[in-house]
């Protein structure tokens, strides 16, 4: 096991860029890793669906939100753990260069290199762990300037640059004196299993139930119909790119985005693979929704477009469903997402617990929900509907007079203004919230779902996994196959 240290740099870099406010950057190719910070570029700017911003310093905003943040009568906080995706990163440093070729205009310039948190993302994440200072004060599960005991708050991170400074940012804004440490496992830079959303078991009767359960997505149309919503947006990331002007596609390496080409695969060890117009799409609603985050207005980052807040959703739908999609069945999140799982279960059975910040990616969060059997979800004021940037999946425990326990499982997000604008956070200015409901357990009368019934739910997703082998035996030899789901076929 390995720590990180970087809290009082991390603090005095957040103190230096909340004191000279905006930091404004310059344009250029996305494939150059250096530029001008963007780090409060957002402050000033006409907003999303076209209310007034604010500056970072302003901190007079109410919350539609405020509400769902208020103590609850008769109850205790008890204990929080929360599964998070990073923040605000650069375009995926694989991509750049083809990024680059597939728009005959400049992206904005990256204050980090390609796939790392950006200086944006930082302040972001340290505004968050700061709100979730001032509400587990107001609870009373911490105290004011909190120096945690040995095992009373932990901070475990995939050791990637992005999550584990993500996980070090939110670390200084939670406990800005106790100088804490981020926990990873392996070497810097490689992915830590629990953070690997991959089959963990693959047979030949396996894949052809999960390929049944893939398809059901499709509805009446079976896998030819997973992606038949999104043309509209394949069109629309075709028209801001200026895609079919571009040097990638004149040199024919670009083919046009069209639904009705995707491929499926799954093999063992590997995490769900889409190739076709899903996977291209994917890749530049990714970048484009990142942008939109970073640019100086939102004007630029459509590259002088002006799209509505709805066309920006439609843009960031391709994004949502790539992520969801992969994982929205119930056998590929049991698979994918057992060891997450685990620790999850893991942590709720700390006694001396208070705080777990579990921090991976999008993919973490989509194969960790479908695994437990969420139900549907759309998520409100953000245009990322299903794993916003940041967001986080808590699991709050609370106690009643009676001593008997409770959770609350909810996902909390800085909604788009609060990320494009670098709103401060508080107990009015709240991030939103959003209750997340699952098969198979029920909220009880005081709107919390017994503790019991929760961690019944972790230990037998896990325990669904240990029995795939009986369930789905390798009656073939074909343990190690590759599947692949053609939607042409």
């Amino acid at each position: 096991m390995k720590k990180s240290r970087y809290g009082i740099f991390l603090a005095t870099l957040l103190a230096i860029l909340l004191a000279f406010g905006p930091l404004v950057g310059c344009s250029s190719q996305v494939g150059s890793a250096s530029g001008g910070s963007q780090a409060a570029s957002a402050a000033g700017s006409a907003s999303a669906d076209g209310q007034s911003t604010q500056s970072a310093g302003a901190t007079a905003k109410t919350s539609e939100y405020a509400d769902a943040w208020k103590p609850r009568d008769g109850y205790t906080l008890k204990k929080v753990v929360a599964v998070s995706r990073h923040n605000l990163r650069a375009p995926q440093e694989k991509d750049m260069e083809e990024l680059s070729k597939s728009t005959t205009h400049n992206w904005i310039s990256w204050s980090s290199n390609g796939s790392e948190l950006t200086v944006k993302g930082g302040v972001a994440e340290t505004i968050m762990g700061e709100f979730f200072r001032k509400w587990l004060e107001n609870e009373k599960l911490i105290p004011q300037n909190y120096m945690p005991a040995e095992g009373e708050v932990r901070f475990y991170a995939n050791p990637r640059q992005r999550t584990l400074a993500t996980a070090q940012f939110f670390s200084t804004g939670l406990l800005p004196v106790a100088n804490a440490t981020v926990e990873y496992h392996g070497e810097y830079d490689s992915r830590d299993p629990t953070f690997m959303p991959r089959f963990g078991y693959v047979s030949g009767s396996y894949t052809d139930a999960a390929s049944k359960e893939i398809a059901a997505q499709g509805g009446d149309k079976g896998l030819a119909g997973v992606d038949a919503d999104l043309q509209e947006s394949y069109d629309l990331i075709q028209e801001v790119l200026d895609y079919k002007n571009s040097p990638a596609y004149k040199a024919g390496e670009a083919k046009d985005l069209k639904v009705g080409d995707a491929k499926y695969t799954i093999e063992l060890d590997k995490e769900p693979a889409v190739s076709g117009s899903l996977k291209t799409a994917n890749s530049l609603s990714d970048a484009l929704t990142l942008q939109y985050y970073e640019a100086d207005t939102i004007a630029d980052a459509s590259f002088g477009k002006e799209l509505s807040y709805e066309q920006w959703q439609k843009i960031a739908s391709v994004k949502n469903a790539y992520g969801d999609r992969r994982y929205n069945s119930k056998l590929v999140g049991v698979d994918c997402a057992r060891l997450l799982v685990s620790e999850v279960s893991s942590e709720l059975g700390k006694d001396n617990l208070r705080f777990s910040f579990l921090c991976g990616h999008d993919s973490n969060q989509s194969s960790f929900l479908h695994a437990l059997g969420v139900k549907s979800y759309d998520l409100p004021s953000t245009i990322e509907t299903k794993t916003p940037i940041g967001g986080k999946i808590l699991f709050e425990v609370w106690e009643n007079a009676s001593g008997e326990q409770f959770c609350n499982i909810r996902y909390v997000y800085a909604t788009a203004d609060q990320v494009r604008n670098l709103d401060l956070l508080s107990l009015t200015n709240t991030p939103a919230s959003y209750d997340l409901e699952f098969e198979g357990i029920s909220r009880g009368s005081n709107g919390l779902y017994a503790l019991a019934d929760v961690k019944k739910l972790l230990s037998d997703t896990v325990a669904a996994y240990d029995k795939l082998p009986t369930d789905y035996p390798d009656q073939s030899g074909q343990a190690d196959q590759v599947q692949q789901l053609d939607q042409a076929a």
